[in-house]
């Protein structure tokens, strides 16, 4: 069954002991940053900050904390990234359109004029010790509408706060948002571009947010396939934008295409303080929110040991179900991850070699994808029998079966995004693409009239003695 908002999930968490409430005051210029990092390291759980100092409202994290917490929100109890993964891709091929409704909890209080202040809605975390101010956009979602085929998209994308009423947006090209912003400025010049944020929503848009997927139908009628029940929304106040009706907040605005200006320095999803860059304004215009709202947000940075990074799980795993879902259209294509841990730039991909080139085929279908082939810089092959989700596996695939002048190839100068910290920011943008073939070379055995070593694990040896093992008496 469908969460209607996000405090019907957060009750669902709570019960099955994934929520934790913290009581006492934390301080929201470093306790909030210091908490949820511990939290990240440790792997979940959601944390809700009851009292923050000099606010009311509390704030909650990490509430897609672990695979697990994905898996919930989807209405699944599972740990299965694999069996994750098939449901997703098989649920959105059957979109189910949103249910425009004419009110809804997200306007039970409505701020215009001078009331439309972040300050009323929003607390001043600084969530890296080296950000150059509050971000409210950590998970802020931006509602944008495609100015020639009337299509909406929502995406995440960073929101520093720099007055009351006016924000950074990063917002880039080769994501949809920013592709609507060019357009925008192409059909309507020197005019601004309508922008919603809804912040605080339930899991299932959330999740679509940070995922990829083409255009049309728009992301709201895929939240409807994940959640298996039509999205309610709503009109905006000031614009004809569509927002979920059951958000805790929503802020309406504008951008002006060609308005820049000095944005961060921020702790991005690569693990690194990005510097401060120029980026597009959002300029607000109105606010409305649910009563005793609670305001969502999260803290940016790599995954370290055990640990999972809410932002990563949201668009690093909705980044591997769109490439699944597409590769797997491509005879012998057996599984596909994105780890967690490269910051999206990496794709593994397992493979049932059919004839020669074929992982090279594979690479170049990857690249050529139109909204996860930006990202993506480095593509490692594998066969079919190495578990694309276990790091040892792949490096063992890959100290064995590469040679750097057959295995490896390198395409310079192709579209990169601007958080790639293996270039100086001048050059950001376009950067190389590196494709790893570490699958066994059978066609180079075959040509000499031989076969490939096999493998020694004896998976049928482990089995037999596995259904008798009390009898060794070793414990493990």
């Amino acid at each position: 069954m469908p969460y209607k908002d996000l405090r019907e999930f957060m009750a669902l968490l709570e019960k099955k002991g994934l929520l934790t409430r913290v009581k006492a005051e934390v301080d929201p210029a470093w306790e909030i940053n210091g908490v949820t990092r511990k939290l990240q390291l440790a792997g979940g759980p959601t944390v809700l900050f009851e009292k923050v100092k000099g606010h009311k409202v509390p704030v909650i994290c990490g509430v897609i904390a672990t695979p697990r917490h994905l898996a919930l929100a989807l209405d699944m109890d599972t740990e299965d990234e694999r069996q994750i993964t098939e449901e997703w891709v098989k649920r959105i091929d059957h979109p189910i359109p949103p249910r425009l409704v004419k009110t809804g909890p997200c306007k039970e209080n409505v701020l215009t004029g001078d009331k439309a202040d972040l300050n009323a809605v929003f607390p001043p975390i600084i969530w890296h010790k080296g950000d150059g101010g509050p971000f409210i956009g950590t998970l802020g979602l931006q509602v944008t509408r495609d100015p020639e085929t009337g299509c909406q998209n929502t995406g995440i994308y960073r929101m520093g706060v720099k007055t009351k009423n006016e924000t950074g947006l990063l917002i880039t090209p080769f994501q949809h948002g920013g592709q609507h912003v060019v357009k925008w400025g192409r059909m309507h010049p020197g005019k601004p571009m309508p922008v919603a944020v809804a912040i605080g929503t339930e899991p299932c848009y959330l999740l679509a947010a940070g995922a990829k997927f083409h255009h049309p139908p728009a992301e709201d009628a895929y939240v409807g396939a994940l959640r298996k029940e039509p999205l309610e929304l709503v009109k905006c106040e000031t614009c004809d934008l569509e927002v979920p009706a059951t958000s805790e907040i929503i802020l309406e605005g504008e951008v002006y295409p060609d308005e820049l200006k000095p944005d961060g320095p921020f702790g991005e999803y690569t693990g690194f303080l990005g510097a401060a860059q120029n980026f597009n304004v959002f300029h607000l215009k109105a606010i409305t929110h649910r009563n005793n709202h609670i305001f969502q947000g999260t803290r940016e940075g790599a995954p370290k040991g055990k640990g999972w990074v809410e932002s990563g799980l949201i668009w690093i795993k909705g980044e591997e179900y769109h490439l699944y879902k597409e590769l797997k259209k491509v005879n012998g294509v057996v599984d596909v991850c994105i780890p967690m841990w490269c910051s999206g730039y990496h794709a593994i991909v397992s493979l049932r070699t059919m004839k020669q080139g074929h992982p090279f085929q594979i690479m170049q279908k990857v690249w050529a994808d139109d909204t996860v082939g930006t990202i993506i810089r480095h593509i490692i092959v594998v066969d079919e029998g190495v578990d694309v989700r276990n790091p040892q596996e792949v490096e063992w695939a890959v100290a064995n079966l590469v040679q750097g002048d057959r295995d490896i190839i390198v395409i310079p100068r192709c579209p990169d995004e601007v958080l790639d910290s293996s270039l100086p920011y001048s050059k950001r943008y376009l950067g190389a693409k590196v494709g790893i073939d570490a699958t066994m070379p059978v066609y180079d055995y075959h040509a000499e009239g031989t076969e490939p070593p096999p493998q020694c694990d004896d998976p049928d040896m482990v089995a037999r003695v596995e259904t008798q093992w009390q009898k060794y008496g070793i414990k493990l």
